[in-house]
């Protein structure tokens, strides 16, 4: 399965060379609103992004920071792509959570080695596990275990048990459900409780139980 790259540049003929370049080796999406571009990184749960620098609305470095903030996105490499800046608004982009920068124009082979770079950095560093009484999580491959028992979770119900493991023993809000798993899209807290119905019926077996706080949200303890 080839890795996912989201692209989020103003400027669409950037985007369209982009995507012309790396297309053979990866799934590559493109934005030009940077403004809405949250919104497709947390649908898609791309593998690295590619940022301009200087966009209207919502800058590359704003919305750098953004995505690092959120926890199911910061660990996502960044790497910005832009012409004309300053020394300064280089480090500025380091600064914000930024891991590379490359200046327009640019060598399509430098791309594409800057990119491999990044996601062997990325795909190499040690698997990490969230573990509560019976079921293992594998953040890498994103696989849940229960036993023995391979568990198949859709992507937001995969972030919801993540999420749940996370502040185990603690109250999570519907609010935060719907910030970090959906988003900016239009959510409601009726879509947090559907979702959880669901995982609550594929987890049977788990040595623990997700409860309701009426009113508030959820939380996840073990026996």
């Amino acid at each position: 399965m080839k890795k996912k790259i989201v692209i989020v540049d103003d400027f669409e003929e950037s985007c369209q060379l982009m995507v012309e370049i790396l297309s053979a080796d990866f799934d590559c999406r493109y934005i030009c609103q940077s403004e809405k571009a949250l919104e497709l990184i947390h649908s898609t749960k791309p593998d690295l992004i590619l940022m301009d620098y200087k966009m209207p609305y919502v800058t590359g470095v704003e919305l750098c920071k953004i995505i690092k903030d959120v926890p199911t996105l910061k660990q996502i490499p960044i790497i910005f792509i832009s012409g004309a800046v300053t020394s300064d608004e280089r480090i500025e982009t380091l600064e914000s959570g930024g891991d590379d920068f490359l200046s327009k124009p640019f060598h399509p082979k430098e791309l594409l080695l800057r990119v491999q770079k990044r996601l062997k950095n990325y795909t190499s560093e040690e698997v990490v596990y969230l573990t509560v009484a019976n079921i293992r999580m594998n953040l890498n491959s994103r696989q849940c275990h229960l036993d023995s028992r391979e568990v198949l979770l859709t992507p937001k119900q995969f972030e919801i048990l993540k999420l749940l493991i996370e502040n185990k023993s603690q109250v999570v809000s519907r609010q935060l459900f719907m910030t970090e798993i959906w988003g900016h899209s239009d959510v409601t807290p009726r879509n947090v409780d559907s979702q959880i119905n669901y995982l609550k019926k594929k987890l049977e077996g788990f040595l623990g139980h997700i409860t309701s706080v009426p009113g508030f949200g959820y939380r996840l303890d073990s026996n």
